[in-house]
C-alpha cells in the first residue's frame, strides 16, 4: 500500500511535469496572447495592461486600475460588471464603446 505523503508527491509531480510541457509546447508564455474576440470587455482590458509596466494606458497595470475603480463615485462592482457585460471584440472597440 502506498502512503498518502508518496501519493500526493507522485500527483505533484505530474501536475508540475505537465506544467512545465505545456510551457514548452506553447512555445510563449499563455499571457503574451491576445484574448479572443468572444472576451468581454473587462478581460480586453486587464489583457492590454498586464503585466503592470507593459501599458502607457495604465503603467501600473490592474493593481492602478484597480484602485482607479475605487476611487469613483458609486461601486466599483457596478462599473466593473457593466464593462464586463460588454463584448466589442477588440481592445480599442472596448475603449469607444465605454467612453462614448
Amino acid at each position: 500500500m502506498i502512503s498518502p505523503l508518496a501519493r500526493y508527491t507522485c500527483i505533484l509531480a505530474i501536475v508540475v511535469a505537465a506544467g512545465v510541457l505545456a510551457m514548452y509546447a506553447t512555445g510563449e508564455q499563455a499571457s503574451a496572447k491576445e484574448p479572443n474576440g468572444n472576451a468581454s470587455c473587462a478581460g480586453q482590458e486587464a489583457a492590454s495592461i498586464s503585466p503592470p509596466g507593459s501599458s502607457e494606458e495604465v503603467p501600473g497595470g490592474m493593481p492602478e486600475l484597480t484602485e482607479f475603480l475605487r476611487g469613483l463615485e458609486g461601486s466599483p462592482g457596478s462599473t466593473v460588471s457593466f464593462i464586463a457585460r460588454l463584448r466589442e471584440g477588440s481592445h480599442e472597440a472596448c475603449d469607444e464603446a465605454i467612453e462614448g
